[in-house]
């Protein structure tokens, strides 16, 4: 469940969804110094931590599927900057030094299905956040989780189809990419799981581990959730 094996279809399937808009609303809401530090947590191919750079960030990233990790380096070496990459998964997340703003978008946290490994999670982010410094994340609603439609998706010559399955709490996601080839076409498949989380009981947990509430934005099916560590 670690995405290796669509990592090189990841961006091609993903183009709807606008970070620009996403960072918009989170942005006015976040008071930071010039050259703010950034982490993304589940960084993926790097796409949001782009966006960043390009606002001034300094930005490292941490994922645990090796090939995502490869995509973004490619994608931001090639846009000219320089990133900071660990190959880590979250609950075991270890870094130095701390960043005043961490990020963990695109239901990241959703991908922890023990609650243990999410309390551990925001534990050792609140560890690796400066006083002052924010977190924020987005859970998916249980609405978005209920549609269970199947889709089929065709983008430059490649076909992704993807079934999916919720039982209330935990859901599964099987997608399926046929990549054309130098004979016919290629094909890879990969199972992910997510579970849904109630943000009212995440927010609990954060405020256990010291976090203060900033604001909570419905955003697409998603609550976009910001919190602080005090000063």
């Amino acid at each position: 469940m670690d995405y290796d094996a669509i990592a090189k279809d990841y961006d091609r399937f993903n183009s709807g969804f606008d970070y620009k808009d996403y960072l918009a609303r989170i942005l006015p809401h976040l008071e930071l110094p010039n050259a703010p530090l950034a982490l993304d947590c589940g960084c993926g191919t790097g796409t949001l931590m782009l966006e960043l750079f390009q606002r001034g960030f300094d930005c490292s990233g941490v994922d645990a599927s090796p090939e995502m990790l490869d995509t973004a380096f490619e994608k931001l070496s090639g846009a000219g900057y320089t990133p900071h990459l660990m190959c880590q998964t979250l609950p075991e997340i270890d870094l130095y030094g701390a960043y005043h703003a961490v990020f963990s978008t695109m239901d990241t946290v959703n991908h922890l299905l023990d609650k243990r490994q999410v309390k551990g999670f925001f534990r050792c982010i609140y560890n690796f956040t400066e006083p002052g410094g924010y977190f924020i994340f987005d859970l998916k609603d249980k609405v978005l989780f209920s549609d269970t439609t199947p889709q089929i998706d065709e983008e430059d010559g490649s076909t992704l189809i993807l079934q999916k399955s919720f039982d209330g709490t935990y859901a599964c996601q099987r997608l399926t990419v046929f990549r054309p080839g130098d004979v016919g076409y290629t094909r890879a498949e990969e199972e992910i799981w997510e579970r849904w989380y109630d943000g009212g009981e995440l927010r609990a947990y954060l405020q256990a581990v010291g976090f203060s509430s900033v604001r909570t934005i419905p955003y697409r099916g998603r609550k976009i959730i910001i919190v602080r560590r005090p000063l």
